[in-house]
């Protein structure tokens, strides 16, 4: 080395360009300049693809919920189903056995069982009979079929009942059909 090269200050050889200036600031060369306008683009370009996905999750959820429900509907009487099935086994039973058995009580005794297993049943489902004779006549629980006139029962309450009605928690299931009583027959000759 020379006295010369000694005395100028040493810089080394960098081949590319400086990236960062003496105060550490990026040189203008190495900045991207994005116009407001490509900014905006992109922004619209990355909603309108959120937009897209989000609409599709929209449609696999509906068609998801969709399926499911189809699927409870087809299935929803299974479990009852399933409770009435022995019912069924006991009634053949009871007529297996009516052949077999001399006594006509002890069919009626075991139809009797199978018919209190049926309503059992119906009431771990909240089926229930609605009640019906000696009542108040209720259009929305009784189905009158025929009136008769009663000198024990009062003017529109159930005489008797022909088919027992029942309801399932607060809505009817089917009416109970009943006669009810138009109260004491007039005797004009009284």
């Amino acid at each position: 080395m020379t006295e010369q090269d000694m005395s100028e200050p040493f810089e080394p050889e960098n081949d590319s360009e400086d990236t960062v200036n003496s105060d550490g600031a990026e040189t203008p060369e190495d900045v991207e300049i994005v116009s407001p306008l490509e900014s905006l683009q992109k922004e619209k370009e990355e909603l309108e693809d959120r937009l897209t996905r989000t609409q599709a999750e929209l449609v696999n959820y509906r068609r998801r919920t969709q399926n499911e429900n189809a699927q409870f509907r087809k299935y929803e009487g299974l479990n009852l189903v399933r409770d009435l099935l022995p019912v069924i086994d006991n009634l053949k039973r009871a007529v297996g056995v009516s052949g077999q058995t001399a006594s006509v009580d002890d069919v009626k005794k075991g139809v009797e069982m199978v018919i209190q297993q049926f309503v059992y049943i119906l009431a771990s489902k909240n089926v229930a009979q609605i009640p019906a004779e000696g009542e108040a006549f209720d259009p929305n629980l009784h189905e009158a079929v025929q009136q008769i006139p009663s000198e024990e029962i009062p003017a529109m309450h159930v005489a008797q009942e022909l088919e027992t009605g029942y309801q399932m928690n607060d809505r009817v299931v089917r009416p109970a059909k009943v006669i009810v009583s138009t109260g004491p027959q007039n005797n004009p000759e009284q």
